[in-house]
């Protein structure tokens, strides 16, 4: 089950479920899923199904069928169909007994006998009837199987046909930039071979953005997360097979957040050399030019491919000449819906990518735009040495060398005299031990790094600046950087001879 608010894994975390701010769930309460659903996710299919099987097991029907229907309301999902199963099993056994009524005595039981054999004849040539009009529709009529494709909303669940079925999962590659409408055609195409192959099965393809293009069998779950797009189809009840593509609104977010990402690179280049860089590759060099680590994908398609005229096919359009940051580099795509031209995706306002540090609940919070890519626990500097005020990032650099060993850790992300960095110290994350940096654990600053720019905003502060409560914190964020063969990747961005003098 994905939690709303997924943050970077914590040490600690390894068997606890973060409700809220300081409210942990371990998965060993007895009342783990009622208390998924008060105070996590009123809506989780995993948490109603587990509650289903609780009240059938001692014997409360009733609460069970309402959890079972309750965990059909989410689809796709892994517990819809044992749901499905679970309500028209306990529905059989709820049914009572039809009394077969006895025959009458005398001369009246031959009658009812020749009435009822007329009426069984008259309803066996009726069915037979409907067998052969069937069989004509079947023959002559059109045999093409036709596709349905949804955008925004989940297909209703529940069919006026009600039928055991078994959920058959495969996963469809499509390479980074594929068009949707080949996305759609291959998807119809396939789900149509699969249900050939296995005609008394639903089939599922959840599509997903790799370098391969075969259709296999769903092995792993996690897939299901990274899917763009979804199909369904079942030959015994449906005349469609059903195509979705998934959280167009959430995509676009991602997409917003990498645009900010690299026009803050951009802005900061253009403050460091008087001009933007002709090509937007001189943003991915060797340190200390490695203004930023990867291109982020643009989300609606896909791709991280950079054109220098917009023609809508995805990916980016990176304009030198223009004068703003919005103008200069901005998604391929026809960004609100209905206008296909470069000035509707160029609308996307530019807001910097902005750090904020929360002294008072020891917090760092990310902000790509409106767009919360991060929330992570960090240390400070003892005595009050963490400085308040607003800074910039002046320096990327991962395995910085300090007077000794390991001292900033993975990465760092330098200021001047103080720096967000990396620490083995993990005891210290949390609390008031540094000499005044910044301090996250070795595996969340890795994390971090890649999605923090040169020339990102850093405010610190305590009290709580910055924070934007309606902000969704993006799951997965580092789907950002999946792209394949994208500029940036393996760019060496250590400093093999220099030794940083931060506070630490």
């Amino acid at each position: 089950m994905q939690h709303l608010r997924q943050r970077f894994k914590s040490p600690a975390a390894d068997k606890l479920v973060r409700l809220h701010k300081n409210i942990y769930l371990n998965r060993s309460d007895p009342k783990y899923h009622e208390k998924v659903i008060t105070y996590l996710d009123p809506h989780s299919p995993e948490a109603h199904y587990k509650l289903g099987q609780y009240f059938e097991n001692n014997g409360n029907i009733g609460k069970a069928l309402q959890h079972y229907k309750e965990a059909m309301n989410t689809y796709p999902s892994p517990y819809y169909f044992p749901a499905s199963g679970s309500i028209r099993r306990l529905t059989k056994e709820k049914a009572p007994a039809v009394p077969v009524p006895q025959a009458a005595s005398g001369a009246a039981a031959p009658r009812t006998k020749r009435k009822s054999a007329a009426a069984g004849l008259k309803m066996l040539l009726l069915v037979l009837l409907f067998i052969n009009v069937l069989l004509l529709a079947l023959l002559y009529g059109p045999t093409a199987v036709s596709k349905v494709v949804s955008a925004f909303m989940p297909w209703s669940v529940g069919k006026e046909v009600t039928y055991e079925s078994v959920e058959t999962a495969f996963v469809l590659h499509f390479p980074y930039g594929e068009p949707q409408k080949a996305v759609e055609e291959a998807l119809h195409k396939k789900a149509l071979q699969l249900a050939s192959d296995n005609p008394k099965q639903t089939i599922f393809l959840y599509g997903v953005r790799t370098v391969d293009n075969q259709a296999v069998p769903l092995s792993d779950e996690q897939l299901k997360t990274k899917a763009f797009v979804v199909a369904e189809y079942n030959p015994a009840v449906d005349t469609a097979v059903k195509i979705r593509f998934l959280h167009p609104e959430f995509q676009k977010l991602r997409t917003t957040a990498g645009a900010q990402l690299i026009r803050t690179a951009l802005e900061a280049y253009a403050a460091d050399h008087g001009s933007a860089p002709s090509s937007v590759e001189q943003l991915f060099q060797p340190y200390p030019h490695n203004y930023a680590s990867y291109m982020p994908i643009e989300a609606i398609t896909g791709s991280a491919h950079v054109r220098t005229v917009f023609d809508g096919s995805g990916g980016w359009v990176y304009d030198a000449q223009a004068q703003e940051p919005a103008r200069m580099f901005y998604p391929n795509v026809a960004w609100d819906g209905a206008s296909g031209t470069a000035a509707a995706s160029a609308s996307l306002p530019f807001e910097p990518v902005t750090v904020t540090i929360d002294k008072s609940a020891h917090l760092l919070r990310l902000n790509a735009g409106p767009v919360v890519l991060a929330e992570l626990p960090v240390g400070l500097g003892a005595d009050g040495r963490t400085p308040d005020g607003t800074f910039n990032v002046m320096e990327r650099v991962r395995e910085p060398q300090g007077s000794r060993p390991g001292v900033y850790g993975s990465a760092a992300l330098g200021m001047g005299e103080i720096a967000i960095h990396g620490t083995a110290d993990q005891a210290s994350v949390g609390a008031n031990r540094s000499l005044g940096c910044i301090r996250l654990t070795n595996e969340a600053m890795s994390a971090l790094y890649p999605l923090v720019p040169r020339g990102a905003r850093v405010v610190i502060g305590s009290d709580g600046e910055g924070r934007n409560g309606s902000a969704p914190v993006l799951v997965q964020p580092e789907l950002l950087l999946s792209g394949n063969g994208v500029m940036g990747r393996g760019a060496e961005e250590t400093a093999k001879h220099r030794v940083f003098h931060w506070l630490g």
